[in-house]
This record gives C-alpha cells, structure tokens and sequence, in this order.
C-alpha cells in the first residue's frame, strides 16, 4: 500500500487512520479497474447525397432512400458503451449503444410508427457470455442475415442496399455462436420477432409472443486442398418468423453469400442473394435480390467500393398487394 506523504502527516496526527487510508485507496482501485474494463466510444455521420428528382415508387424503398436528396445532412450521433469479452473460459462482457439524431428514427426500435417522431434509438444492448467454447449473446442484438449493417462507420457505403431493406435488422432473444475450427463456425438462436422491436412484441397490434422467431448461420472457408478455390469463404442465413409474436405462418428470409479470393492484388470479390418467402395471405409470396460487391485497395488508407444489384422486391408495405 502506498501513501503520499500529506496521507502519512494526516495519519500521525490522528485525523485519518491507516485503516480507512487502505479502504479508501482499495475503492479507487476498483474504479480504476472498472473504468479501465469500459470503452466510450462512438462516431458523428454527416454528408451530402445527390439523388436523380424524387421518385415515390423508389423513395421509400431503402433505408433513408428519400432523405437529404441534394442536401447537407447530420444523420446521427453514435454512442456506445462496451465492455470487451475476455479471452478465458467463462468471460462475459456488455455491449450498450445509443442513435441520436433524424437517422435515428428509421431503425424502430420503439415500435411501428414511432419512427414518424423518434430522434433517439437504442441500436443494441446486449451482454456476452462464453460457457464451454460457446459464446452467447443476450439482448437486443443485429440480425444474421445480409452483408450491410445501419452503422455508417460499418458499412462499406453511404447508403445502403436494396437487399438491406427486404432483411431483418434487429431481434430481442439469444444467439448462439461456436467456432468449430478455423474454418468453420455455426451460430444458433431464439428470438421474439423478426421485427426492429425491442422485446419484438407489437402489442398494439395483439402480439403476444406465443410465436417464436428462428435464428441460424454457418460460415465456412475453403482449405488449401481446394486449389484455385481456396480462400473462398462461403456463408449462409437464416430468419424464420414473423414480426408480431402471433402464432401463424412465418416469414423465411434466407441469405446466401461467397467470398472469393483475391483475384487481382487488393481487390475483393463478394456476390449475395437474398430470398424471402412471405407467410401466407401474400400474393406474391418472395422476394429475390442478387448483388455484387468489389472493393479495391488504392493504398493502406483508401479503398474504392462499388455496389450492384439486380431482382424483384416486395417490402412490408406492398407486400400484401403484390406491387414492385
């Protein structure tokens, strides 16, 4: 135990004893230690988008498709606070992050309709634990399905994709991931919906959870026996469920994805498809995306990003008519 000499002073005079020194000094330790296990951190998304003369059969499409067309814009101001998961058998660790700002509004966290005044959002909370070499993760956490995410520092783009908007984004349950060996990892899971919902349960609409939404993934990389194709990695998920915790028929959205090798020095190559088979009462009862992704390396700071995509597309609202 160590005391400045003011400590010491106080203590020969009989103001403060030894005792309550140490107890002291043993409390800021532990602050010391709890502050030191918890990372702030977060980011500021601005910008400006240019966009072809407003279009309704588009504008709604996306996410924030229809926003700040040939405008400046703040779109959000991120936070989060994390506490990272240990390397040991029995780790835990927290993740807690924040939306503020007009972007906030269009991730509905709060509920259908919310979204219409909204300007704080909760993205995720979440706590990690490991037993046995599975990691779980509990709370309100992204789906696992897709290749974009909301969070602008994330994402390879500004906006995103149209298979983005067709796709879960968040559910309330619990996942399941083990990593099987290098090459291959499975991740499982148990939600209430599919879903932005925290808690996932529209009551306003009569859910009431006696439904259940279901989460699965594997991920595999091509070994060195595969020649050419080595390095590939392949991914597939799957969301099964529907958005109100009701009994009925669910909705399957599946996501496919391959990975190649570098087929040119610093360029990346990723196709996707996302499929989604609507419950029943849907008169066009899928949605297809096909999209292709590359990414070139410019230097160690740059990389230059392009995006296609080709398919038909139903989103929640048209849906039920069948409408593109």
């Amino acid at each position: 135990m160590k005391m400045n000499k003011w400590t010491m002073g106080l203590a020969a005079a009989g103001v403060v004893t030894l005792s309550s020194v140490a107890q002291a000094q043993d409390a800021a330790a532990g602050a010391e230690a709890l502050a030191a296990s918890t990372t702030l951190s977060g980011y500021v998304s601005t910008g400006y988008k240019f966009n072809k003369a407003s279009n309704p059969g588009t504008d709604n499409q996306y996410f924030r498709a229809g926003e700040g067309r040939n405008a400046f814009s703040l779109d959000v101001v991120d936070l989060k606070l994390s506490s990272a998961q240990g390397d040991g058998a029995m780790d835990s660790g927290y993740t807690v992050e924040l939306w503020m700002g007009p972007a906030a509004s269009d991730i509905d966290t709060k509920g259908n309709g919310s979204h219409t005044t909204n300007t704080i959002s909760l993205m995720q909370a979440n706590i990690d634990l490991r037993l046995s070499g599975v990691d779980l993760k509990i709370g309100q956490f992204g789906t696992v399905v897709g290749n974009e995410v909301y969070n602008y520092n994330e994402n390879d783009f500004y906006t995103h994709s149209w298979g983005f908007a067709i796709e879960p984004t968040h559910h309330t349950g619990i996942l399941a991931s083990y990593t099987v060996n290098d090459a291959l990892s499975v991740s499982l899971g148990v939600a209430n919906s599919t879903g932005p919902r925290t808690n996932g349960i529209t009551t306003r609409d009569g859910g009431n959870g006696s439904s259940k939404t279901y989460l699965a993934a594997v991920s595999y990389t091509l070994g060195s026996g595969t020649g050419a194709a080595a390095g590939t990695e392949l991914y597939y998920g799957l969301v099964s469920g529907n958005t109100d915790g009701n009994s009925g028929d669910n909705t399957d959205y599946h996501y496919s994805s391959i990975k190649l090798p570098e087929l040119v020095a610093g360029l990346s190559t990723k196709v996707t498809w996302d499929h989604v088979q609507y419950g029943e009462g849907v008169v066009n009862k899928d949605s297809n995306v096909v999209g292709l992704y590359l990414g070139y390396d410019i230097n160690d700071t740059t990389t230059l990003n392009l995006r296609g995509e080709l398919g038909d597309m139903y989103t929640a609202a048209n849906a039920a008519t069948g409408s593109k």
